[in-house]
């Protein structure tokens, strides 16, 4: 119990710092140059500001990798097993991000607007066509199924991710993730509201990850379930913290970069921690909401629905 206790209050210190502490010191020392030297868009308003927001997720990637790493160690050392199956996970989720941000940042930077929409790049692709925005989707799509792999091979550990083959999970997972990436990025048009829609979706996953972890001690483990949602907050949460305030403030964006890879992110962690039913069912969702975004505006239906547009305009200016 006191190798349990010592192994997870040392998770937990270490997610602290590299899931908060790092993102928010590193945009904070950052911002004075991305302010200067970014690519600028005109947003909403007609104010022009850059892009170079999504950076946090690069910092937060690079600090994960040496989190997930101190976990392997960690669990050489004292022998527990919730410090491995953290390492797996977080090295798996930062490999994630990191192949989504940098997609995401080469449409950022050399993408342009005449086409749109998954329509528009599957067509340009069948016409002999590789659009940025055609490369980000096969890109972030094989990154999505190498990540959901081993997403449904820790979600099958669980009494309730068992229910099914691992393939079976992983058929269904790739397109969860994929979809969650591209569902964030098409919320990313005014402040502040791809980084709500994030937090929505991390919420659900920093749920199903502690009834996971519940679930596989067989009921008796509240401190783990408690511990595995906290390292999951910390690490999720952080770089939002990081960037809260200068995206909302219009100092910047989170751009493709951003946006997708953050989304990649709350898709990776459903699809570690939902029972098949569940993982069907928000796979339903997000597919949906991506189908429609093609013919309806997201902004229309926020603006004509007084919840909504309350929600959407928290903390902007």
């Amino acid at each position: 119990m006191n190798t349990e206790l010592g192994t997870s209050a040392a998770l937990v210190f270490l997610a602290a710092v590299a899931g908060v502490a790092m993102p928010v010191l590193g945009m904070w020392g950052l911002m004075p140059s991305l302010e200067a030297g970014s690519k600028t868009t005109r947003n909403y308003r007609g104010v022009e500001i850059g892009h170079g927001l999504g950076v946090v997720w690069l910092m937060w990637a690079v600090s994960v990798l040496a989190f997930a790493l101190a976990s392997i160690v960690l669990s050489g050392v004292m022998g527990e097993g919730i410090a491995t199956m953290t390492g797996l996970t977080w090295s798996a989720a930062a490999v994630l991000v990191l192949a989504a941000f940098a997609f995401g940042l080469i449409d950022d930077v050399f993408g342009n607007a005449d086409v749109r929409g998954f329509g528009g790049h599957l067509r340009a692709m069948a016409k002999g066509r590789l659009t940025t925005g055609g490369l980000k989707l096969v890109g972030i799509g094989v990154a999505s199924a190498v990540a959901g792999a081993v997403g449904s091979l820790l979600a099958v550990q669980t009494g309730w991710g068992a229910i099914a083959p691992w393939w079976v999970h992983w058929i269904v997972a790739t397109p969860a993730i994929a979809l969650s990436a591209n569902l964030v990025n098409l919320t990313d048009l005014r402040p502040g509201r791809a980084l709500k829609a994030y937090v929505l979706l991390a919420g659900i996953a920093i749920e199903a990850t502690a009834a996971s972890a519940w679930l596989m001690s067989e009921g008796t483990g509240i401190s783990r379930a408690v511990t595995v949602a906290l390292i999951t907050s910390l690490l999720t949460l952080g770089p939002v913290v990081a960037v809260w305030r200068y995206d909302l403030g219009e100092r910047g964006m989170l751009g493709d970069a951003g946006a997708n890879a953050m989304g990649a992110l709350a898709g990776f962690l459903l699809v570690s921690s939902l029972p098949i039913w569940g993982l069907g069912v928000y796979l339903v969702f997000v597919l949906a909401l991506n189908i429609l975004s093609e013919k309806v505006s997201f902004s229309r239906v926020i603006e004509g629905n007084s919840l909504l547009r309350w929600i959407d305009g928290l903390g902007r200016l």
